[in-house]
């Protein structure tokens, strides 16, 4: 008994059905990319806006035991926030958990961004930006620290070209423009003999010192000595006035704000000031996070230094854009989405069950003698299908002494001898 073909089109239509469900099993949602606002010509992100950024977790190293960290979108007023208000719209990110992580971890510095983008332990937020214009493009930060002793207020800033996924991402990564930066050594260097620094908690500045300074100038319970100092990284200037040039900045250091962290947004509404491949405890402030674009996509990254970092939004300033006014307060739904990019993506992929049954089948209709004889049966039928519209015309192929009786022939018939559609006159029907 041969396969007939509708049972071979319902086999296909239950692999289908099968492949179809598990592939909206992996269906997610990704962001949309951020276009240019063309009256400030500025692309806008906000936290509150869930679509304009994908929040990327941080995966728990050997040394852990807690969750892995991300940046969650949390809510004002709750206990988990510790205080932190002002943000647009009630919301924000945060890196959470905050139990007391930095990347790379406490006492060491980032000198290589292959440490910060290849290590899959430091959780991120990614913004695409769908740039037109060719030009110098600056970026502000709205941000605040996570809380008022010290903790939770630093982060990188790369961008890179986002490519395939066969391309690395050192290869897409985007530098900035030439600048300097003050020169540091550690304050345990042999070159320069320091007693200590006097930490800031709010600004995370920490001033080194070759003598205990006293108490007018550093009090005890802010002064820290080298070998303590050294355990969290302090770094000391070589003098006042000296700096080393930055040819090609790799990524920016947001660390420490003009006024301190004091868990308000609003107290420092938009940061545009940082330091160039920054990794002191404090940035400079000397730098503003600047790169030169043009027609492409590109992925704005916001890696956590510490957690607790607060994030409301970013606004990216294009040639011959304005600055973030001061006093404008956006709103859900602000951000300069693109109007054709997509929400979700589908990847494709069959799970076991259904994939059984599918190779299964294959293996039945091109392996064995009888499914090559089913196969065969059925190609035949599509085959004198096809006879029915073969050529110029417009062909009934009769089988059986029944066949005039089929409803295709008798409505092709009824449209032949109807004057109305002359057209088909020309059509000819052949009843053998």
């Amino acid at each position: 008994m041969f396969l007939p073909l509708r049972s071979l089109i319902f086999t296909v239509l239950l692999g289908s059905f099968f492949f179809s469900c598990s592939a909206s099993k992996s269906k997610k949602r990704i962001a949309r990319a951020l276009c240019q606002d063309p009256d400030t010509n500025s692309f806008v992100g906000l936290a509150i806006d869930e679509h304009a950024y994908d929040s990327v977790p941080g995966k728990v190293g050997d040394d852990d035991t807690g969750e892995p960290q991300q940046r969650k979108l949390v809510y004002e007023g709750t206990e988990e926030t510790k205080g932190i208000h002002g943000s647009l719209g009630g919301q924000f990110l945060q890196v959470l958990p905050d139990y007391g992580r930095s990347y790379p971890p406490r006492g060491r510095h980032l000198t290589d961004v292959q440490d910060l983008v290849d290590d899959p332990q430091v959780p991120y937020v990614q913004f695409t930006l769908r740039v037109q214009g060719e030009g110098w493009h600056i970026l502000f930060v709205r941000w605040t620290g996570g809380d008022q002793i010290g903790g939770g207020d630093s982060f990188y800033v790369t961008l890179h070209e986002k490519g395939t996924k066969k391309k690395a991402l050192s290869k897409s990564l985007m530098t900035g423009q030439r600048t300097l930066k003050p020169a540091l050594l550690p304050i345990n260097n042999a070159m320069e003999s320091f007693a200590g620094c006097c930490y800031n908690p709010e600004t995370h500045a920490s001033p080194c010192y070759k003598s205990v300074p006293s108490q007018q100038v550093c009090n005890s319970t802010t002064f820290i000595n080298t070998n303590k100092a050294t355990e969290f990284g302090a770094q000391c200037r070589v003098g006042p006035g000296v700096m080393e040039i930055v040819s090609a900045p790799k990524w920016y250091l947001y660390a420490g704000q003009d006024v301190g962290n004091i868990m308000d947004f609003d107290s420092q509404p938009w940061d545009a000031t940082c330091e160039a491949e920054g990794s002191n405890t404090a940035d400079s402030g000397h730098d503003f996070p600047s790169w030169y674009l043009t027609k492409s996509e590109y992925q704005l990254r916001i890696y956590a230094r510490e957690d607790g970092t607060a994030l409301d939004a970013i606004y990216v300033a294009g040639p011959d854009g304005s600055a973030p006014g001061m006093l404008h307060r956006y709103k859900r739904g602000d951000s300069t989405v693109c109007e054709d990019a997509l929400y979700s993506k589908t990847s494709f992929s069959i799970s076991w069950l259904p994939g059984i049954v599918l190779v299964s089948i294959m293996i039945v209709f091109v392996v064995t003698e009888r499914g090559r004889q089913w196969s065969g049966q059925a190609w035949n039928s599509l085959a004198k299908h096809w006879e029915y519209f073969r050529g110029n015309g417009l062909y009934l192929h009769q089988t059986t002494t029944q066949s005039k009786s089929h409803p295709l022939y008798e409505r092709i018939q009824q449209l032949y001898e109807d004057p109305t559609t002359a057209p088909l006159h020309s059509l000819q029907l052949q009843a053998t």
